[in-house]
Parts: C-alpha cells; structure tokens; sequence
C-alpha cells in the first residue's frame, strides 16, 4: 500500500529530527520479528543511549544524505531497521551484539559520519573508545610534550639554583670555619 506524500513529508521530517546531532547508527534487519523482539531490542539500547526504530529506506537515505551521513544502499535494502546512537555509537553497537534471546536479529553494518561499517567490522565498532575516552587521550597526547618542554626548560634553570646553592653553602662553611 503506497503512502501519501503528506506521511511521506512527516517522516521526513521525524527523520531530520531524530538524526540532528547524532555520531552514527547501527543498521540491522527486522525481517521475521515479532513486536516482542523489537521491544526487547528497543530495551537493550536504551540504556546505551540508543533509539531503535523501523525505518521507511527511501525517505532515510535522504535524510541520512542531508547531514552528510554515507549512504550505503546494499546496507538499508530490504526490511531495515536502524539503532540510532544518540552519543555513543560503541555502546550501541555493543548492546546489539550482546542481545542473544532475539535470534532473528541480523546486523548488517554500521554508519559513523560518512564512513560505512560491514558486519564483519562491528566488533572494532563495539570496542572503540567514548567520545570522553578520545578526548582525553587527545589531551593526553596533546600535554605530554608541552610538560615534557617545560621539564626541559625549568632543568637549566633549577641545576642553577643547585649550584648557587652549594656555593652558597659553602662560603657560609667557609665563614664558619675562618670565625
């Protein structure tokens, strides 16, 4: 049954806003799922921080073209639904994997920006760090060389102050010694 392009307009627009802002999502299969199932995915992800939704293919891949998403058409063929990580996409896909009581779960891949993920590459997906773990690795990385300069710096400076100080030391030795 074709829809009208009125809910073809409204999915649209549920789409732009559900996508705005979100790192990437996790593509899988419905086919054969009952209700049951889906809810049971819809709990696992949401405490990942994920939405798990049935999505209308066509509309989705304008809409994933609109922020700049890949759009992979072998991927969202077919029955497609899609577990949308609101912030991290490794968490997401974690919970989808760990998922074994819904044996009709097919995960066909995963987008993050406009790279593409097959399913064979989901596991690396799952393990990548946070957005709080990278970014403080890349401050990490960042601050190691400056502390190492000011190491390097501040050493001419306080082996100065070491020397002073021992001859300081002993001329105050030395005045003792005369008095």
């Amino acid at each position: 049954m074709a829809i009208t392009k009125e809910k073809k307009d409204a999915l649209y627009a549920t789409y732009l806003k559900v996508l705005d802002g979100v790192p990437g999502m996790v593509i899988t299969e419905y086919r054969g799922m009952t209700m049951q199932n889906l809810n049971t995915i819809r709990a696992a992800v949401r405490p990942a921080g994920g939405i798990y939704s049935v999505v209308k293919s066509t509309i989705f891949k304008k809409v994933l073209s609109h922020y700049g998403f890949a759009v992979p058409d072998d991927l969202l063929a077919g029955p497609v639904a899609i577990a949308i990580a609101k912030t991290d996409l490794a968490k997401v896909t974690k919970a989808l994997m760990d998922i074994k009581d819904v044996p009709t779960l097919v995960l066909k891949g995963a987008i993050f920006g406009d790279a593409v993920f097959k399913e064979s590459q989901l596991e690396a997906v799952s393990q990548m760090p946070t957005f709080e773990q990278a970014r403080a690795s890349l401050l990490g990385t960042l601050t190691a060389p400056a502390s190492q300069l000011v190491s390097l710096l501040a050493e001419p400076a306080s082996s100065l102050a070491r020397i002073l100080k021992a001859y300081s030391d002993k001329q105050q030795g030395g005045d003792d010694a005369a008095a």
